[in-house]
């Protein structure tokens, strides 16, 4: 697993130091179920001394007086324990007193929501800049949450929830959606609802099923070009912030927009399929296809491709775009109009210079 991450939420940062030594440093942190954070790394070439954590409840300021934790460089792991587990603390790690990596923990632990995580730290290639974290969440559904989830959610400073789901999607709605700003922007999925009937009824073969889904995938792009649209306009309005974007399982519709929002920042592509693939990891497919137990073995195998967040299904709408307007910039300009302006913008809210 250790390795998987390190694969996964590469935060690497090439510094310089006096002697010319350009170390790679690569950060993971998770959040365990008690609120303390688990923090692995490696660097490259090796690094000699200790690492010490700072911590600090506001992302943009970590002052450095006194470290939290310290560890040997050469351990790679530590876990800091925080003095208030009910909040949401973000790190400045300096490595042999020279090289600085900031980090948070990318998984957030939310009562009854599966797949919530940050979007923060990813590197703006194109603008030597990086994501503010803490600003852009993505997430699962949120569908009547507990009085725990959501005090978390206010505890993370979320101002806005996005939602992706159709109608029939979207459960009972209680008090608590008081407490945000809801915004919903219908993307229909309808052909994939009915993927688990259609194999039962033999008229989708279960081993296909990932054509069906970069078939939708596809037609999101040629469909709901307004749609995807609207999100920019929330988002290019900085008093939404925190926003979190969700559908039912945070990897489809969110994974599309997710990604078209990395595109925007500057985010290279290879780091914007990190971001999509780690819905493999901190997505439960069980416990979200529990609703499929009493359906035939074929059809829990379709819920389960659905589920999964496979490279050609995320490729699909990208080569959509890319078919019709040569590539994702030019998609953003005339697919979506946004301006110059609109993406300075949205840069200036989500960017914030490198360490």
């Amino acid at each position: 697993m250790y390795k998987k991450l390190l694969n996964c939420v590469l935060l690497g940062l090439v510094l310089t130091s006096c002697d010319g030594v350009k170390p790679r440093i690569s950060v993971v942190c998770e959040e365990n179920r008690v609120g303390n954070c688990i923090v692995k790394w490696e660097t490259t070439p090796a690094i000699e001394g200790d690492v010490k954590v700072y911590a600090s409840t506001d992302p943009e300021n970590i002052p450095e007086d006194e470290p939290v934790a310290t560890a040997p460089i050469g351990n790679q792991w530590m876990t800091v324990v925080t003095d208030d587990p009910t909040r949401r603390y973000y790190f400045s790690l300096v490595f042999g007193d020279k090289y600085r990596v900031r980090t948070a923990a990318r998984n957030i632990i939310i009562p009854g929501v599966q797949n919530f995580r940050d979007l923060g730290g990813y590197p703006s290639y194109e603008t030597h800049k990086r994501l503010r974290w803490g600003m852009l969440y993505r997430s699962a559904a949120i569908d009547s949450p507990d009085e725990c989830a959501v005090r978390e959610l206010k505890n993370i400073g979320i101002k806005t929830i996005v939602d992706f789901r159709s109608v029939g999607e979207i459960g009972r709605q209680s008090a608590w959606s008081k407490d945000f700003r809801m915004i919903r922007v219908p993307i229909p999925v309808d052909e994939l609802k009915r993927i688990p009937e259609a194999v039962r009824a033999g008229r989708v073969k279960s081993d296909t099923v990932y054509r069906v889904v970069e078939r939708v995938n596809r037609e999101l792009m040629r469909k709901y070009t307004c749609e995807f649209r609207q999100v920019f306009d929330v988002l290019l309005e900085a008093e939404n912030y925190p926003v979190v974007l969700h559908c039912s399982s945070g990897n489809g519709r969110t994974g599309i927009v997710s990604a078209l929002v990395l595109s925007a920042l500057g985010v290279n592509p290879e780091t914007i399929m990190d971001d999509y693939r780690l819905s493999n990891i901190y997505l439960d497919i069980p416990t979200a296809s529990r609703y499929a137990y009493r359906l035939p073995v074929s059809s829990q195998e379709a819920i389960t491709t659905m589920l999964t967040a496979r490279e050609d299904f995320l490729n699909a709408a990208r080569e959509e775009i890319e078919n019709t307007y040569g590539d994702v910039d030019t998609y953003l300009r005339e697919g979506l109009e946004l301006s110059r302006k609109d993406i300075r913008n949205l840069q200036r809210i989500l960017l914030t210079p490198m360490e």
